[in-house]
């Protein structure tokens, strides 16, 4: 009987432990990909407001619609992680924000096309290994990430291929927004990414 009962502690910690580890493991990603795209958004607003070239302005106002029915999303799938989202941003993201708005209007679109490049490759990076995580078993979850995952490197792509010469001021500069691809790894270093979530 002793024996049993010691098992069934073991066995009944282990499945705490799992279920700890899962839960957490969710409400990071939530919390990280959150503040990942309140960054685009927030950059896409600066940028809308200080370029005077109509691609960039054009990519802007795609990245704010987009990333703002992201955010919409990301609030409905974290009710069932009782979480709240707290909007800022992280400490290494409030620097980019911060150079952005100082750059003179010579290097500025250049610089929103290099900030927006870097900021998918590392959500995009963010999203793939949260769908590889073995950790994370909320399928709405994952079925919610493969889905996007398109989309995200879709505004990559879009990134990649603006056309930011001051000469050339028209929309046509940005590419169809159409692209995407299969899901595949990314090896980036995400360890900095502050998050800020509060949990009921």
């Amino acid at each position: 009987m002793g024996k049993y009962l010691k098992l069934s502690s073991i066995v009944l910690g282990i499945i705490a432990l799992l279920a700890f580890k899962q839960q957490n493991s969710e409400k990071d990603f939530l919390g990280q990909a959150y503040l990942s795209n309140h960054y685009e958004i927030s950059i896409a607003q600066l940028a809308r407001e200080k370029s005077n070239n109509d691609v960039i302005n054009a990519y802007a106002e795609l990245l704010i619609d987009d990333h703002q029915k992201i955010i919409r999303e990301f609030k409905d799938l974290a009710k069932g992680h009782k979480m709240k989202f707290v909007d800022g941003l992280g400490e290494d993201q409030k620097k980019h924000w911060d150079m952005l708005n100082s750059t003179d209007s010579t290097h500025f679109n250049q610089t929103f096309k290099e900030l927006a490049i870097a900021s998918h490759e590392q959500t995009i990076a963010l999203f793939v290994r949260a769908y590889e995580d073995y950790a994370i078993q909320d399928i709405r979850l994952k079925n919610w990430i493969s889905n996007r995952l398109p989309l995200l490197r879709a505004q990559l792509d879009q990134a990649r291929d603006l056309r930011v010469d001051p000469i050339l001021n028209t929309a046509e500069g940005i590419p169809p927004h159409t692209r995407g691809g299969s899901i595949r790894s990314v090896d980036l270093d995400l360890d900095r990414v502050n998050v800020r979530v509060m949990v009921e």
